[in-house]
């Protein structure tokens, strides 16, 4: 043996020596690290997986016998999820180079169970016989793969059309005419990033990132801004996002005023909020509550609050589909705001592809109410102009109380707190 291979032996074990007179050799350490044991552990292995793993045992399972299991179980139907595949395919896709790579079908497996479930990288470690940082790299890859590839087709696209189309389904099964949209903010929980303070800490007691959303008649969101601090407030969140600026300068496409119903007064088409958010020209929020309110202004807090309610809704069915926010995901604040990007376009491309019926208004119009017909010019300036945004809304409460009153409203204002 030459000098240098003992060299090299010598630098990789170690020799120790125990009190009855036995020799114990082990591995030296690499720059502060044990050398790898395994280069992939045997539970892991294709042989493994191919045999004992999900993809290739319980999911093709549900998928041939039990498609009500398999969409429970990725919430989605199978044909749903070849066409997700198909998209996503090209940037999840891995070469073969020294051993056979993690499909892309199983990646995007991984992924949405994943975010379906809630489970511990860990968990799914095990039931797809996959390594934990394996599972982690793939999770990061895919759920930015789904963001850039469904992101320009599941949201709105800029132009008086569409604004339009979002504004008779508000009018058709909400009862609220000029509405292009509800805007409300989620707090995402996530584990306190290292060096934060209290940064992402919010009133709830616990560390986040915001989800600020608008969504339309159906459900689906229209526009997110996703990764703002915990502690902001909604309305802050929204005034500093390229929402509210591009809503506040006027850049978007929204067509020009236009008269309330059929017969109501001209005016802008608005997004309906909750206290959080500034009345202006472009937002509508209640009366506050905090003084004696009117039936009149109880009338138009609760038409406002029959249309708002759909973001909660949305939000609702976003939990409930994924539950990965169940609980505070544990993953940098870059991870989370990933994961939440394609939960998002998910929740979109789901709607809109499996056709969940809406329910329908049930709304009765005969023998409404009629006080006054009058008309307001109201000019759909950007900003916050308080006259003109008091105005507007005072237009659409004569409106709620006259021509466009429904039967219902009269009860429904009189027995809740609106």
């Amino acid at each position: 043996m030459r000098r240098t291979d003992v060299w090299k032996i010598e630098r990789l074990f170690e020799v120790i020596s125990l009190p009855n007179g036995y020799h114990v050799i082990r591995l030296q350490k690499k720059g502060g690290k044990q050398f790898r044991k395994y280069w992939v552990r045997p539970i892991f292995t294709e042989s493994r997986r191919l045999q004992q793993g999900a993809s290739d045992n319980l999911i093709e399972e549900m998928e041939s016998d039990d498609v009500e299991k398999y969409h429970e179980y990725f919430r989605m139907s199978p044909e749903l999820f070849y066409k997700l595949l198909e998209l996503v395919r090209p940037d999840i896709e891995k070469q073969c180079v020294v051993r056979a790579p993690i499909s892309a079908k199983i990646r995007l497996q991984i992924t949405l169970r994943y975010l379906s479930s809630g489970d511990s990288m860990k968990s799914l470690s095990y039931a797809f016989r996959v390594g934990h940082n394996t599972i982690s790299k793939c999770i990061h890859s895919t759920c930015e793969a789904i963001w850039n590839h469904l992101k320009d087709s599941v949201f709105i696209k800029d132009n008086e059309e569409s604004w339009k189309d979002i504004a008779k389904d508000y009018e058709d099964l909400w009862d609220f005419p000029n509405c292009i949209g509800a805007i409300d903010g989620k707090h995402v929980m996530i584990q306190a990033p290292p060096n934060s303070g209290s940064s992402f800490y919010n009133y709830k007691g616990h560390h986040s990132i915001n989800l600020l959303a608008v969504c339309d008649a159906r459900y689906c969101f229209t526009m997110v801004d996703i990764g703002a601090k915990g502690r902001e407030s909604d309305g802050g969140v929204f005034a500093h996002s390229e929402i509210g600026k591009r809503f506040e300068n006027g850049s978007f496409n929204l067509p020009p005023s236009q008269k309330v119903g059929s017969s109501g007064p001209v005016a802008p088409f608005v997004l309906v909020a909750d206290e959080a958010f500034p009345l202006t020209t472009y937002m509508m929020r209640p009366f506050p509550r905090s003084g004696n309110l009117n039936i009149e202004k109880k009338i138009f807090n609760y038409r406002l609050s029959r249309a708002r309610r759909i973001i909660e809704s949305a939000f609702g069915i976003l939990v409930a589909r994924w539950r990965i926010y169940s609980k505070p995901i544990f993953a940098s604040v870059r991870s989370v705001r990933k994961i939440v990007q394609a939960t998002v376009v998910l929740h979109n491309f789901i709607i809109q592809n499996e056709k969940v019926p809406i329910p329908s208004n049930s709304t009765i119009r005969e023998n409404v109410r009629t006080n006054s017909s009058g008309l307001w010019d109201i000019n759909p300036h950007t900003g916050r102009n308080k006259r003109e945004a008091i105005t507007v809304r005072n237009a659409f409460t004569e409106y709620f109380n006259g021509l466009g009153a429904v039967e219902f409203q009269w009860q429904k204002a009189l027995s809740n707190d609106f």
